[in-house]
């Protein structure tokens, strides 16, 4: 699967009486870095649910391509999923298997091949990230850095055209921070995969991203590449560079 262009379509979520997303709307470029900024609480990972399939709207479209994933065949939304990539906040790691078990992991789970060669997949990934020889490691023994290192080559064992990170950097110091956005370029780089970053760092956002889109009062209030992004008039963009409340 070729790197698809992702569009969302005036998406809304509501969980009881609070409205969460008001008709978001904007485009994912393929082959590209695209961060989704905002504030805490603003609805950020609601919608990453939404893009992975983990949440279904009360309306609205999400389309991957010619593909809408409401109205997807289960086949068809399978072989999607089987194509993203996604790196969680915490990492998810499996305590209790091995660090080159945890990479191998979506091989085995989805049979894509041997044993071996998972394994052989999952030393590769890690030595290409600065963890060679880590494999047979307990996950335990890691560090916040290498947790996330070990994360990242278990998003990408399967190959994926599109990989999702939500809050990449959150709990991490100004070095580890810097690590894993270097890591993320050089990925995009390699595989020339659609990247999708959940973010509220600036600094990484501005350095890193091809495409900018904020979220805030339910909607997108913009959504360009980074130098246009941070001269847009709008007051609300301007406070969140600045690190100042919203209104």
């Amino acid at each position: 699967m070729a790197a698809p262009t992702i569009v969302v379509y005036n998406l809304k979520k509501s969980f009881g009486d609070q409205e969460v997303l008001k008709g978001i709307t904007f485009k994912i470029l393929p082959g590209c870095i695209n961060f989704l900024i905002g504030r805490s609480g603003e609805g950020k990972s609601v919608v990453l649910k939404h893009l992975t399939g983990l949440m279904r709207a009360d309306s609205g479209e999400i389309w991957f391509d010619n593909l809408e994933l409401s109205a997807a065949h289960p086949r068809d939304l399978q072989a999607l999923r089987l194509q993203m990539g996604l790196l969680f906040q915490d990492g998810a790691l499996f305590d209790s298997l091995s660090v080159g078990e945890n990479v191998a992991f979506p091989l085995w789970f989805h049979r894509i091949t041997t044993v071996k060669k998972a394994q052989a997949k999952a030393e590769q990934l890690l030595e290409e990230l600065g963890l060679a020889g880590a494999g047979p490691r307990k996950v335990v023994s890691l560090s916040t850095g290498e947790r996330k290192r070990v994360a990242l080559a278990r998003a990408l064992v399967m190959e994926p055209a599109i990989l999702f990170f939500d809050e990449p950097t959150t709990g991490l110091d100004p070095l580890l921070s810097g690590q894993v956005d270097e890591l993320i370029g050089h990925v995009q780089k390699r595989s020339g995969a659609t990247v999708v970053v959940i973010s509220h760092d600036i600094a990484a956002t501005l350095t890193l991203a091809d495409q900018v889109s904020m979220i805030y009062d339910g909607q997108i209030i913009a959504s360009a590449p980074p130098q246009v992004f941070k001269v847009d008039p709008n007051p609300e963009i301007q406070k969140f560079l600045a690190g100042e409340p919203a209104s």
